[in-house]
């Protein structure tokens, strides 16, 4: 989000997918003290939807410890992912998309070893195996010329929401693919780690 004026239609079109997809309403949404969440529209959504708002107060992180936590969470699995696919910083987007989809998947001592997929959707995570090593060599089909290889080397970065498929990066022509026929090659980037020991 480039501007916060965009916060009013984003909540709102982020508060329809959400109930339709939980089957459950929005009820007490945790905000900050900024005046986008305190502007006549954004406030008579609220009142004619029934949500009842609850605002931290300024400079007091303390009241937003989860999610300074998550954040920096985040970060900090972005930082690894990058660093071992070794690529830069431009990709960030990437692997926090990825860190965010591998954190609702996977159990979670903080609740009790389940998923937030389970808490909140109560739908179980299903198919680890589909689980990828983010930045691993990906090798995706390609029908082009009869002679011309049938694949082209990429870098897995990670599932496209919405498609039955992979996002990979390819350096050499320098842009994404979507291929739902790709074979992964995580075992040699293991044995990549090993050898810089």
């Amino acid at each position: 989000m480039k501007y916060k004026g965009k916060v009013l239609e984003l909540f709102v079109e982020w508060k329809k997918n959400i109930e339709k997809s939980t089957r459950r309403k929005i009820k007490a949404p945790r905000l900050d003290n900024g005046g986008e969440y305190k502007s006549d529209s954004f406030l008579k959504v609220c009142r004619d939807e029934g949500i009842e708002k609850h605002f931290t107060i300024r400079e007091t992180p303390q009241q937003n410890v989860g999610a300074k936590r998550m954040n920096k969470t985040l970060l900090e699995k972005v930082r690894c992912m990058l660093s071992n696919a070794e690529l830069s910083k431009n990709f960030w987007a990437e692997p926090l998309a990825y860190a965010c989809y591998l954190i609702n998947k996977l159990p979670s001592s903080a609740i009790g070893s389940k998923s937030l997929l389970k808490v909140w959707s109560e739908k179980a995570a299903q198919n680890y195996n589909s689980l990828k090593v983010f930045g691993c060599p990906a090798y995706y089909y390609v029908k082009e010329d009869k002679l011309d290889p049938r694949a082209k080397k990429g870098v897995f970065v990670r599932f496209k929401k919405g498609v039955k498929g992979n996002k990979i990066w390819d350096p050499k022509d320098k842009k994404f693919i979507l291929s739902r026929d790709v074979t992964f090659d995580e075992v040699s980037m293991l044995k990549l780690q090993y050898l810089h020991r």
